[in-house]
Protein backbone atom coordinates (compact mmCIF):
# COMPACT_ATOMS: atom_id res chain seq x y z
CA UNK A 1 0.00 0.00 0.00
CA UNK A 2 1.64 3.63 -0.82
CA UNK A 3 2.11 5.82 1.97
CA UNK A 4 -0.48 9.20 2.21
CA UNK A 5 1.17 12.51 2.64
CA UNK A 6 -0.29 15.42 3.66
CA UNK A 7 0.59 19.11 4.07
CA UNK A 8 1.70 20.55 7.18
CA UNK A 9 -1.83 22.43 7.24
CA UNK A 10 -3.98 19.74 6.50
CA UNK A 11 -1.93 17.19 9.36
CA UNK A 12 -2.64 20.40 12.08
CA UNK A 13 -6.16 20.45 11.23
CA UNK A 14 -6.65 16.77 11.59
CA UNK A 15 -5.09 16.39 14.68
CA UNK A 16 -6.28 19.36 16.12
CA UNK A 17 -2.51 20.98 16.61
CA UNK A 18 -0.79 24.02 16.00
CA UNK A 19 1.40 24.11 13.13
CA UNK A 20 4.03 24.92 15.13
CA UNK A 21 3.42 21.76 16.98
CA UNK A 22 3.92 19.67 14.09
CA UNK A 23 7.10 21.49 12.77
CA UNK A 24 8.24 20.49 16.06
CA UNK A 25 7.11 17.01 15.77
CA UNK A 26 8.76 16.63 12.41
CA UNK A 27 12.17 17.75 13.70
CA UNK A 28 11.90 15.45 16.99
CA UNK A 29 11.60 13.20 14.61
CA UNK A 30 8.01 11.85 16.01
CA UNK A 31 6.57 12.05 12.50
CA UNK A 32 7.61 10.88 8.88
CA UNK A 33 7.89 13.51 6.18
CA UNK A 34 9.68 14.50 3.43
CA UNK A 35 10.68 17.61 1.88
CA UNK A 36 8.96 18.95 -1.06
CA UNK A 37 10.94 21.58 -2.91
CA UNK A 38 9.32 24.60 -4.03
CA UNK A 39 10.34 27.94 -5.49
CA UNK A 40 10.30 29.88 -2.01
CA UNK A 41 11.72 26.90 -0.21
CA UNK A 42 10.84 23.35 0.89
CA UNK A 43 7.34 22.33 1.98
CA UNK A 44 6.82 19.23 4.61
CA UNK A 45 4.61 16.60 3.47
CA UNK A 46 3.31 14.36 6.61
CA UNK A 47 2.88 10.55 6.29
CA UNK A 48 -0.88 10.04 7.61
CA UNK A 49 0.23 6.81 9.18
CA UNK A 50 2.61 8.46 11.26
CA UNK A 51 0.68 11.38 12.26
CA UNK A 52 -2.56 9.07 13.53
CA UNK A 53 0.10 7.10 15.19
CA UNK A 54 1.98 9.98 16.38
CA UNK A 55 -1.31 11.17 17.98
CA UNK A 56 -3.29 8.80 18.39
CA UNK A 57 -5.75 9.47 15.70
CA UNK A 58 -8.40 7.09 14.00
CA UNK A 59 -7.53 6.35 10.42
CA UNK A 60 -9.57 8.18 8.01
CA UNK A 61 -11.36 5.62 5.91
CA UNK A 62 -11.90 7.44 1.89
CA UNK A 63 -15.02 6.34 0.36
CA UNK A 64 -14.22 5.13 -3.17
CA UNK A 65 -15.39 7.08 -6.34
CA UNK A 66 -17.70 4.54 -6.46
CA UNK A 67 -19.76 5.39 -3.90
CA UNK A 68 -19.62 8.66 -4.62
CA UNK A 69 -21.12 8.65 -7.38
CA UNK A 70 -24.28 5.95 -7.32
CA UNK A 71 -25.11 7.92 -4.12
CA UNK A 72 -28.72 9.19 -4.69
CA UNK A 73 -29.52 12.77 -4.21
CA UNK A 74 -32.57 13.30 -2.42
CA UNK A 75 -35.16 15.68 -3.12
CA UNK A 76 -36.77 17.18 -0.17
CA UNK A 77 -40.05 19.02 0.09
CA UNK A 78 -37.96 21.78 1.72
CA UNK A 79 -37.11 22.95 -1.96
CA UNK A 80 -39.32 25.22 -3.69
CA UNK A 81 -39.84 25.74 -7.76
CA UNK A 82 -38.90 29.68 -8.07
CA UNK A 83 -40.32 31.25 -11.54
CA UNK A 84 -39.70 34.49 -12.39
CA UNK A 85 -42.25 36.52 -13.69
CA UNK A 86 -43.07 39.62 -16.20
CA UNK A 87 -43.74 41.45 -12.93
CA UNK A 88 -40.78 40.35 -11.17
CA UNK A 89 -38.84 41.56 -14.06
CA UNK A 90 -40.05 44.87 -14.45
CA UNK A 91 -39.63 45.86 -10.86
CA UNK A 92 -36.07 44.85 -11.52
CA UNK A 93 -35.71 47.07 -13.89
CA UNK A 94 -37.33 49.91 -12.17
CA UNK A 95 -35.07 49.20 -8.96
CA UNK A 96 -32.33 49.58 -11.20
CA UNK A 97 -33.00 52.52 -13.24
CA UNK A 98 -33.30 53.96 -9.61
CA UNK A 99 -30.14 53.28 -8.19
CA UNK A 100 -28.64 54.62 -11.56
CA UNK A 101 -29.97 57.16 -10.98
CA UNK A 102 -28.73 57.82 -7.66
CA UNK A 103 -25.66 56.55 -8.62
CA UNK A 104 -25.47 59.68 -11.14
CA UNK A 105 -26.72 62.34 -8.85
CA UNK A 106 -24.27 61.00 -6.28
CA UNK A 107 -21.37 61.16 -8.96
CA UNK A 108 -22.11 64.64 -9.78
CA UNK A 109 -21.89 65.83 -6.59
CA UNK A 110 -19.05 64.47 -5.85
CA UNK A 111 -17.00 65.57 -8.77
CA UNK A 112 -18.77 69.24 -7.98
CA UNK A 113 -16.33 68.93 -4.48
CA UNK A 114 -13.75 67.74 -6.43
CA UNK A 115 -13.67 71.05 -8.25
CA UNK A 116 -14.55 72.70 -5.05
CA UNK A 117 -11.12 71.55 -3.48
CA UNK A 118 -8.54 71.43 -6.87
CA UNK A 119 -10.27 75.35 -6.87
CA UNK A 120 -9.33 75.81 -3.24
CA UNK A 121 -5.69 74.07 -3.90
CA UNK A 122 -4.78 76.43 -6.77
CA UNK A 123 -5.65 79.19 -4.01
CA UNK A 124 -3.48 78.28 -0.95
CA UNK A 125 -0.50 77.20 -4.02
CA UNK A 126 -0.83 80.79 -5.38
CA UNK A 127 -1.09 82.40 -1.72
CA UNK A 128 1.90 80.36 -0.75
CA UNK A 129 3.98 81.19 -3.62
CA UNK A 130 3.12 84.89 -2.78
CA UNK A 131 4.81 84.20 0.32
CA UNK A 132 8.06 82.84 -0.50
CA UNK A 133 9.16 85.52 -3.44
CA UNK A 134 11.06 88.13 -2.31
CA UNK A 135 9.35 91.18 -1.10
CA UNK A 136 9.78 93.76 -3.93
CA UNK A 137 10.87 96.62 -1.81
CA UNK A 138 12.67 97.04 1.12
CA UNK A 139 10.82 98.46 3.65
CA UNK A 140 13.78 98.96 6.00
CA UNK A 141 16.01 100.47 3.12
CA UNK A 142 17.27 103.67 4.05
CA UNK A 143 19.81 104.47 1.16
CA UNK A 144 19.96 103.62 -2.00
Amino acid sequence: MPKKYISIQDAADLSKKSVQTIRRAIKAKKISARRKRTPQGFNYMVELDSLNNAFGLKPVKEESKETKKSAPVKKTSESKDISIGANDFKDFVRTMETLLAQHNEERKSFLQLVNTLQEKIFVLENQLNLLKAPPKKRWFSFRK
